[in-house]
């Protein structure tokens, strides 16, 4: 039977055409052009999601899928989401048991009664209903008729429950749905450029902003064709934002961008950090994510408090960890800080202690963390003949004394001259992220200079830094990208310049207000069109 089951999840499929948004009219940009339009597969996080929502399975079935292949930082870039003959197999034993589970009391998951209305009626009806959710658009005729022809395999075989669960292995394993397969409609015959139908805008919607299939109001949108327009789409989006699944994509978005999952492997000196435990780790991760929670949805909303925030959200022993006084209760409560000690994600203990070595401080990871994940630089790898010494720890010196050397050998200097001068200004904080004024009984020397960017200049401390890279064009810029790759699966080309520019003069125009970014974001070329022909 899996043979059969195979062979019907490989075959084509097509759906129906619909008007789609006008395209964007700008002094600039006044042709439409999506930029490259790869086919998107679910990641490990929005198959979870879907089949919850599909099918109420909570189990988390995709943790076995085997961990996706980042690019530009984040695991759903398009060219990487490859199915192996192994996820394959991943897939097809997925569906097994998820059918098997959720066919255990037909009641929950049927429209009908099929002692009351037969059971092939019945049947069909639930094909029909069912199919069109997990493919998220109407079924085709073709489509309804053979998974019709599943059911009455499965129904032959064994009982009315085997057919049932037989459709719902078939339908997790086809295309349609473990893929956004996009067709829509010409914009015109001579551009190449295809506009989306209602249902695919719907599906763009749901998995950017709640990482999920369309909820039964986004279907009824599509289904009654109010997803054509700019403003249409605009008001789904704002009300999306306000429902508790796109939190959970705020958070795995600035997860994967700043990787602070690694404190989950953050190893310490035993002897020196004799404190650090997989509690405090727990803890300090449980704090980055409810601050980046309740600064977007709770309180301002906007990239500058992301970075300068003197407030955070501590547990009573992550505030002991502080050196401030505890919250009242026994969760994560608001905490105001020293100001002159914390500002936002980047004093954080979970981001200090990611980018630091196991017993000393690193300044170059974590002016590394800066160049790469708040002005978008690359920083190139060593060179292949460099042998790369990280510098012993030595009571008689201070860490910025001993890593200062990088900026003397002429190979390493380049790029070292970008990431360590920034770095420096982090020597307050120790290898777990607590403050200090001394190291080895020197004071600490937390000047820092930031060059080839468009707020170049001598700084005191990562406070300050973390002010002067709120005011910067090119971190707002930088964050805007971020979010960019992350909703559109690849990097930009240049034929996003326009999409780009247009999310760029938003996200200021807004305050740097992240709600408002994920909205323009459903505004742009990118989202609302894509290119004719599958993958380009």
């Amino acid at each position: 039977m899996r043979a059969y089951l195979f062979a019907f999840c490989v075959l084509a499929c097509g759906c129906a055409d619909d008007p789609a948004p006008a395209p964007a009219q700008s002094d600039a940009c006044l042709s439409v052009d999506p930029g490259p339009s790869p086919i998107r597969r679910m990641t490990r996080f929005e198959y979870n999601n879907t089949v919850r929502d599909l099918l109420g399975d909570t189990t988390s079935p995709a943790a076995g899928f085997g961990a996706e292949e980042e690019a530009l930082g984040f695991n759903n870039n398009a060219a990487n989401l490859v199915t192996s003959s192994t996820l394959a197999e991943k897939y097809m034993l997925a569906a097994e048991g998820i059918s098997a589970r959720v066919t255990e009391k037909l009641s929950r998951i049927l429209p009908c009664d099929p002692a009351h209305i037969g059971e092939e009626p019945c049947a069909r009806e639930f094909i029909d209903r069912f199919g069109a959710r997990a493919y998220r658009r109407p079924l085709a005729p073709g489509e309804a008729d053979m998974l019709y022809a599943v059911f009455a395999y499965g129904r032959t075989i064994h009982d009315f429950r085997e057919g049932i669960r037989m459709v719902i292995e078939a339908a997790l394993q086809s295309p349609h749905f473990l893929y956004r397969v996009e067709f829509g409609a010409p914009n015109r015959p001579s551009d190449g450029i295809v506009r989306l139908n209602n249902w695919e805008i719907a599906s763009r919607l749901s998995y950017l902003l709640w990482g999920t299939m369309p909820d039964d109001e986004l279907f009824a949108a599509a289904e009654a064709g109010l997803l054509q327009t700019r403003k249409e789409i605009s008001a789904q989006a704002r009300r999306m934002l306000d429902d508790p699944k796109a939190r959970d994509v705020t958070l795995e978005f600035h997860r994967q961008w700043l990787d602070y999952d690694r404190i989950a492997s953050a190893t310490k000196d035993p002897v020196l950090f004799p404190t650090w435990s997989s509690d405090l780790k727990n803890a300090m991760k449980k704090e980055t994510e409810r601050f980046i929670d309740a600064v977007i949805f709770e309180e301002s909303g906007d990239l500058g408090a992301l970075l300068t925030a003197s407030y955070s959200y501590l547990s009573p022993e992550l505030a002991e960890f502080y050196g401030v006084t505890p919250p009242s209760g026994s969760g994560f409560e608001r905490v105001e800080l020293d100001p002159g000690e914390r500002a936002g994600l980047l004093t954080m203990g979970s981001l200090l202690t990611i980018n630091a070595h196991s017993n000393q401080t690193s300044p170059v990871h974590r002016g590394k963390l800066v160049r790469e994940a708040f002005l978008c630089d690359i920083m190139p790898p060593p060179p292949p003949d460099a042998v790369i010494v990280v510098p012993e720890p030595d009571p008689d010196s201070t860490a910025r004394e001993r890593f200062a050397e990088h900026s003397k050998n002429p190979a390493c200097a380049g790029c070292h001259q970008l990431m360590d001068p920034l770095g420096f200004g982090f020597e307050n904080y120790d290898p777990i992220g607590r403050f200090r004024a001394e190291e080895n009984g020197a004071p600490i020397d937390a000047s820092g200079n930031i060059v080839d960017s468009d707020i170049n200049g001598e700084f005191i401390g990562a406070v300050e830094l973390a002010h002067k890279l709120t005011g910067s064009e090119d971190v707002r810029g930088c964050y805007t990208k971020q979010w960019f790759r992350y909703a559109s699966g690849r990097g930009e080309t240049r034929a996003d310049d326009c999409s780009m520019a247009v999310l760029k003069e938003r996200f200021k125009a807004t305050g740097g207000n992240i709600k408002e970014l994920l909205v323009a974001l459903t505004q742009t070329d990118a989202f609302l069109y894509r290119k004719a022909g599958g993958a380009q």
